[in-house]
């Protein structure tokens, strides 16, 4: 079994106003169109203005959220930077794709082809931190930020070399993207009247469309941390047996059962393909154990499980839970044990446990 990998700062770029807030979850934003498109912050206070015309969305948001996370560890260096998206630069790939079409594959300009690879933003901010340590982006849909989080946790339980790693994940929505996954029935049809009755619609297929970037500092020192990463498991085409007893497995192995988690956060999306899954799991839980959802707030996409990380992160940090996230309030005083069950449409499941470190 590996040591457990604590969580030191965190930044997000979300549907919601979160990056530079000190608020956690309090001005929530809806949508009535079923998309969830980030609030753009003020990209120029981490990137040379110069650079900005030339970079798409996913750019700005991946390099300032991992900036700012940095900025709040009080790290000038990592000694890794490794991320995980499911898509990479939509944008940019679609502006390729056109101007080929466009141009017949004459006088292409290799700017968008340049910044539309999947490691463009590590490659950024290596640069910008002069980060000459491990460098890896991993696109495995909805596992890429899992991989991302356990190839920091293998390590920082390795090699001793490694004390300050920045992990983060990224994912952008485009118009042709909503068109192309309309047809193979990816969203609500027809969707809801506010992103935030998403759940009063569960009983039909489909859901809502999002896009962000999570940031984190992952060390292997505890000290002045905000909770830790005990479990990073993945499971691929599993069936509800084999969810709960991945849960029971990880549980065990930290010395736990379903009675010790104090919030299970739960990645049900509104699909009802998807939700006899969290309801099995709801179902074994005690009186004790809150539950919680959080797609109607970002979306679904293939990172959605960073925006789900800095929650966990903030719950600990406050000793809170935001209403807006709560579909049962359990009976505990404090919360020391948080639970993630994520299912992507796409078949995959996650399942992180975060543990408090007082």
């Amino acid at each position: 079994m590996m040591h457990p990998i604590y969580i030191s700062a965190t930044s997000i770029i979300s549907p919601q106003q979160n990056f530079e807030y000190e608020d956690f979850l309090q001005d929530i934003k809806s949508s009535d169109d079923g998309t969830l498109f980030i609030i753009d912050p003020n990209y120029r206070d981490y990137i040379n203005p110069v650079a900005i015309r030339r970079m798409s969305k996913m750019l700005k948001m991946g390099i300032s959220t991992g900036m700012n996370c940095l900025q709040q560890a009080g790290i000038t260096t990592p000694d890794a930077i490794i991320t995980g998206t499911g898509r990479g630069s939509m944008v940019d790939m679609e502006q390729f794709l056109m101007d080929m079409i466009k141009l017949e594959e004459e006088a292409l300009t290799p700017t968008a082809f340049i910044q539309s690879t999947y490691n463009s933003v590590n490659g950024w901010l290596a640069l910008n931190t002069k980060c000459k340590g491990y460098n890896q982006t991993y696109v495995h849909r909805g596992t890429s930020f899992e991989l991302a989080l356990l190839d920091a946790q293998l390590l920082l339980n390795e090699s001793n070399s490694y004390k300050n790693i920045l992990v983060g994940c990224y994912d952008e929505i485009t118009p042709d993207y909503i068109k192309v996954k309309s047809k193979i029935g990816y969203w609500k049809n027809p969707v809801p009247d506010s992103t935030l009755d998403l759940f009063k619609h569960n009983d039909t297929n489909g859901t809502i469309a999002g896009e962000g970037a999570a940031f984190f500092t992952i060390t292997n020192n505890k000290e002045q941390t905000l909770c830790s990463i005990n479990t990073i498991k993945m499971l691929q085409d599993a069936n509800i047996d084999d969810v709960n007893n991945s849960i029971n497995e990880a549980l065990t192995a930290n010395g736990m059962t379903l009675a010790d988690v104090d919030v299970l956060l739960c990645g049900m999306n509104g699909d009802a393909r998807q939700q006899p899954m969290y309801n099995a799991i709801i179902e074994n839980t005690e009186s004790n154990t809150s539950i919680a959802a959080f797609k109607h707030l970002c979306g679904e996409y293939d990172t959605s499980s960073g925006f789900a990380t800095w929650i966990a992160s903030n719950i600990f940090k406050h000793q809170s839970i935001p209403e807006i996230l709560l579909q049962k309030k359990g009976e505990h005083s404090s919360v020391k044990n948080i639970l993630l069950v994520n299912s992507y449409i796409l078949n995959s499941t996650s399942i992180i446990l975060y543990r408090s470190i007082s």
